[in-house]
């Protein structure tokens, strides 16, 4: 194990971060910094009450996007000036600052980018290792003793990421080094040195609170008795309330007052920035204590490997997409293929169908044909039993008449003549009836020849019905 990961701590170097309170460079650099955010934020706000609409909502985005940028390079450049300061190196003027500043905006872009990826896939780790614990009986003994080591695991990185990366990544970029040396740096500290750093953090925080509390002490008190003489001679005033409400709005209409607490407002970025110089030097002495005598060749090569491996990986993501996207594309353009083949097939069935259809009469047309020979041969049917019906009626008709004219009885009365007439129409009905029946022995009429039933066709010869219009054979017209 190397011995440099163990120190001692040297809480005096932290007494230097007081330092931070008396370099004017950074000072400046961090209230144009400050000022520049807040008329960004300003713009924010008037883009979308002002403007609104589609037009306003894309402007707020592009200057939240313009006020992170000057925020993290404002920050990175005082943070690189104070940095000369602690390493007591010649300090570099503003410009420098500022153009170091902007070029370490994609450093920490990076930073949050590996966060995030480390946490997303940490998460689908833990979620799949849950999903295998709902197996019955081993996923319970699973559970027991998966769930405490991520609980562990999860707690480390936080702690890692709170008390370690996000306030050391910064001097170390500030530092000079590359976003993989810092990111060496950083993990080699949390790795070899994270009691001696947490317990170092926790005395910054301390004088932190003192020299904000030293400020405080004099600023506050100042800041009512003056604010209060000014309002009581220059106009205004303020009480409690909603009137005070109404009252302290009114001071804004006084020209006097007005600058006043404009002034008032800029004092107040001047004294935040003061604090976040001791803030700044104080985590710049932290980091060179804290990597002083570190080696971070092994952790430098455990990161090379992870971006080896990772790398790897999405070269074989890639490659398996490429792959994938190819077998989708020739599969469309398979599919697309037996689309098209099909359709062909299935236009020239069609067509072959509609050829043989033209060639033959349709089936519907066929049966229509015979239905209505069929009719035609049942009416021709009725119509010659009809005829003979009525010819064997007048046969019988015509061989009654004599009959009845021979046994008619000459009367001598009235009576007589009547009685007579009817035993004459009696005897007449009776001859009749009797007529009826003996009609084809007395007078035959001969039936009529039977009608053909089948006939040759015209065209081939085949025998077909006496009333078929078209041939079943060949389908010509009779």
């Amino acid at each position: 194990m190397n011995d440099s990961s163990y120190k001692s701590i040297d809480f005096g170097a932290l007494t230097r971060a007081g330092e931070g309170l008396t370099q004017w460079r950074a000072l400046a650099t961090g209230f144009i910094t400050a000022l520049t955010c807040g008329v960004l934020f300003w713009l924010m706000q008037w883009s979308v009450t002002r403007m609104g609409g589609i037009v306003g909502i894309v402007l707020m985005v592009v200057l939240a996007i313009a006020c992170f940028v000057v925020w993290v390079a404002g920050s990175s450049a005082v943070g690189v000036l104070l940095m000369d300061k602690a390493r007591n190196l010649p300090q570099r003027s503003i410009g420098e600052a500022a153009a170091f500043g902007l070029g370490s905006v994609p450093k920490f872009l990076l930073l949050a980018v590996a966060v995030f990826v480390v946490t997303i896939a940490f998460m689908l780790v833990a979620a799949l290792i849950y999903f295998i614990c709902k197996i019955p009986v081993i996923g319970a003994v699973l559970a027991f003793v998966a769930h405490p080591v991520l609980l562990l695991i999860a707690s480390a990185f936080i702690i890692a990421c709170i008390w370690v990366v996000f306030p050391l990544f910064a001097p170390a970029v500030w530092s000079g080094l590359g976003f993989k040396q810092a990111l060496a740096s950083v993990f080699a500290i949390a790795r070899h040195r994270l009691v001696q750093v947490v317990l170092m953090m926790m005395v910054l925080y301390i004088i932190l609170f003192v020299i904000g509390m030293l400020i405080a002490s004099g600023v506050v008190p100042a800041m009512g008795l003056l604010t209060g003489l000014a309002t009581s001679i220059m106009g205004g005033g303020g009480g409690y309330g909603m009137g005070g409400m109404g009252a302290a709005m009114a001071m804004f209409s006084n020209a006097s007052m007005t600058g006043a607490f404009l002034g008032a407002s800029v004092l107040s970025i001047l004294l935040f920035a003061l604090v976040a110089l001791v803030a700044m030097m104080g985590i710049n002495l932290l980091y060179l204590q804290a990597a002083d005598g570190l080696d971070t060749a092994g952790t430098s090569s455990d990161i090379e490997g992870a971006f080896g491996v990772m790398k790897e990986k999405a070269r074989e993501a890639a490659d398996k997409a490429r792959a994938a996207a190819d077998r989708a594309k020739q599969a469309a353009a398979d599919r697309a293929q037996a689309t098209s083949n099909a359709r062909e097939e299935a236009v020239m069935e069609q067509t072959k169908l509609e050829e043989e259809e033209a060639n033959q009469p349709l089936p519907e047309q066929e049966a229509l044909r015979r239905e209505m020979a069929e009719r035609e041969a049942r009416e021709a049917q009725a119509r010659d039993a009809q005829a003979r019906a009525e010819a064997q009626r007048q046969a019988a008709a015509r061989a009654a008449a004599p009959a009845a004219a021979s046994q008619a009885p000459a009367a001598s009365s009235a009576a007589g003549a009547a009685t007579a007439g009817a035993a004459a129409l009696g005897g007449l009905m009776t001859s009749a009836a009797a007529a009826t029946g003996a009609a084809p022995e007395a007078a035959p009429v001969p039936p009529p020849p039977p009608a053909a039933t089948t006939k040759g066709c015209k065209a081939c010869g085949h025998t077909i019905g006496a009333q078929d219009m078209f041939c079943e054979n060949c389908g010509s017209k009779q």
